[in-house]
């Protein structure tokens, strides 16, 4: 144990606060995940659970063409009023990946305040997190009780078993159409589908037999949807509640939308809508206050890695924490105010010749970094602009303390109470 940026935080696990040291870590070096850490979320079965680096290779690589630019740039989100704007974006992001993944949807944004159980689902596997960490054998466990005893245990968790068992059944729905007998059928169900749906293709992918059972699939949706919702989502909230808490920035980005798109049943293009310079620095300010995920993220090397007159032996976790780094005041000054200004004029960190956005990790970095940044990137331009140019809102009732990080459950999670945040539509 010791003081400074680096610490032994547990018996086995070294953890540096350098933001410089993240690109060593994350970097694109194939490394092993903790064990530990395999069952947090409930899918041990999917790429982001996948502890053996070359495992994770190879189901990395049968996932990737999915979330390429070009795939993207194929697959227009849609748009949508908000009221409720936490639950909202949540719903907008769960109905878009959905889409994406399985070619359905289920129209969460017409749901009733957006209150959608796939929400509620995650809102339960969140808070019981921690303790699936320290105890991996807990969620299997409940799964395998009948439903009716489960609600009489730990009845937060049944919400998040329906949630996995929709996955599944999209799963089953998408391997009968694929192998139905009737192509003619087939064909015409894929006249209406303009992408080709990730867990469809991925029965083609050269994946072996074993990574294409259902239940290893089930995992692999299962936390695609997840992430999606738990950090797209939020990063649009907290984007919404700083733009609307502060006046100039909020006529700011609204006049830069005017200037650029007129008329405002007009529906711009991703590559449009990424060449406007402030909104593009109010996603990038969001993403530094949202973090994409909030724990540590430990890797484990084959090799010794030295940091400053430490040499870290092989098979050590080390770590680094996003939310440290995008509060760090040497890289982000007065890293508490929402500043979309520093991201203007491609910056520089201060004192260096790197660029800031070099320090901006909420995707991660390196071979395990988010597979659907790109995708992300995609929705919060598309949602953003399609909100402060078409609704005119203002606050209600909504405190800073709605959006701010209280708790860590493996995504940032608010002060107990709050009601998220809450909009009235002018």
């Amino acid at each position: 144990h010791g003081q400074g940026p680096i610490i032994r935080i547990n018996p086995t696990e070294i953890h540096i606060s350098d933001p410089d040291f993240y690109g060593t870590i994350y970097s694109h070096a194939r490394v092993n995940k903790e064990e530990a850490f395999r069952y947090r979320l409930g899918h041990p079965g999917s790429m982001h659970s996948t502890v053996e680096k070359s495992l994770h290779q190879k189901r990395r690589a049968a996932l990737t063409p999915h979330f390429s630019r070009r795939q993207v740039l194929e697959f227009t989100p849609g748009t949508f009023k908000a009221v409720k704007l936490d639950a909202a974006f949540a719903a907008f992001v769960t109905d878009n990946i959905v889409y994406y993944a399985f070619a359905t949807s289920y129209d969460f944004l017409n749901y009733p305040d957006f209150e959608t159980p796939f929400i509620t689902a995650l809102a339960a596997l969140f808070n019981e997190q921690q303790i699936c960490t320290h105890f991996p054998s807990l969620l299997s466990f409940m799964e395998s009780l009948p439903k009716s005893v489960c609600a009489i245990i730990q009845p937060s968790l049944v919400p998040f078993f329906n949630y996995r068992n929709e996955i599944k059944t999209q799963l089953r729905n998408t391997i009968n159409r694929e192998y139905k007998a009737d192509k003619n059928i087939q064909q015409e169900a894929d006249d209406n589908i303009k992408h080709e749906p990730v867990f469809r293709d991925i029965l083609h992918s050269g994946l072996p037999p074993e990574e294409l059972s259902l239940s290893r699939l089930q995992d692999e949706a299962g936390i695609i949807v997840t992430a999606a919702i738990a950090t797209t989502g939020t990063t649009m909230s907290i984007a919404c509640f700083h733009v609307l808490s502060n006046p100039s920035i909020y006529q700011r980005i609204c006049q830069e939308l005017i200037s650029a798109f007129p008329d405002s049943t007009m529906q711009p293009t991703l590559p449009e809508l990424e060449t406007l310079p402030y909104l593009t620095a109010v996603i990038q300010e969001s993403l530094r206050f949202s973090y994409g995920i909030s724990q540590r993220l430990p890797r484990i090397f084959d090799t010794a890695i030295g940091y400053d007159s430490y040499t870290i032996p092989p098979g050590v976790p080390i770590s680094l924490t996003c939310c440290i780094q995008h509060h760090d005041e040497r890289i982000f000054p007065s890293s508490q105010t929402f500043k979309p200004d520093r991201w203007l004029d491609n910056p520089k960190a201060p004192g260096t010749d790197k660029p800031l956005s070099t320090y901006l990790v909420s995707f991660g970095k390196g071979s395990r970094s988010c597979l659907g940044t790109t995708f992300a990137y995609a929705q919060l331009y598309i949602g953003l602009a399609t909100v402060f140019r078409r609704v005119k809102m203002e606050l209600f009732e909504t405190e800073r303390d709605a959006v701010d990080m209280a708790s860590d459950h493996f995504a940032q999670t608010p002060k107990a109470g709050t009601k998220g945040v809450r909009v009235l539509i002018k």
